[in-house]
């Protein structure tokens, strides 16, 4: 699907069909509008993190829920839906969804290691609020302590009030200290809630 890029039509005639049977400019420049809104509405976006190398990999503290942090000034937005204008989706350590009713997919890929040959972590979207967490997935290191390992996580997400009020947090809840970097997501918004915003 492509935006339509037509100049607004404008009447030069009056048609004397029934209005039933009529299609004047306003219905044409109508439809122009709705066809764009639902092409701006869409798209992705790709942040990448430039602080946690295999140099510098974030520690991440046994039995709490650690924020994972992924900062990127320069993030892939060459498909950004167009309705976000200067926006972002991922501000502040966070999924900031676009509109109530929206809906995502996110996929989230790291390197991570932990310092026990029984380690496991759980891995939260925290939205606070009364809902708290709207996705909890358990993983191990299968591996074993101490052996670098890649995940990769990918999920349909879908915001409602709190959500678009206090955005989305990811954490990870290790079960003995955890290093984690090369970090890096991705969000996709696939339904706009607003198609205006």
């Amino acid at each position: 699907m492509a935006r339509i890029t037509f100049a607004n039509k404008v009447d030069s005639i009056v048609n004397p069909a029934l209005p039933i049977n009529k299609v004047v400019a306003d219905d044409l420049n109508s439809l122009k509008a709705s066809i764009n809104d639902i092409y701006d509405a869409k798209g992705w976006m790709v942040y990448t993190d430039i602080v946690n190398d295999v140099d510098n990999k974030q520690t991440l503290v046994s039995d709490i829920d650690n924020i994972i942090t992924i900062v990127d000034i320069t993030p892939i937005d060459d498909y950004k839906p167009l309705a976000l204008g200067d926006g972002n989706l991922w501000v502040g350590n966070k999924i900031t969804p676009m509109a109530i009713g929206d809906t995502y997919i996110m996929r989230i890929d790291f390197s991570a290691e932990i310092s026990n040959s029984n380690g496991f972590f759980d891995f939260k979207i925290d939205i606070n609020g009364l809902i708290g967490n709207i996705l909890t997935k358990v993983e191990t290191f299968p591996r074993g302590a101490n052996v670098a390992q890649r995940f990769s996580f990918t999920t349909n997400i879908f915001c409602r009030d709190t959500f678009f009020t206090n955005g989305g947090n990811l954490q990870i809840n290790p079960s003995h200290t955890m290093l984690i970097w090369d970090k890096q997501i991705t969000l996709e918004r696939i339904y706009a809630g607003d198609l205006r915003v």
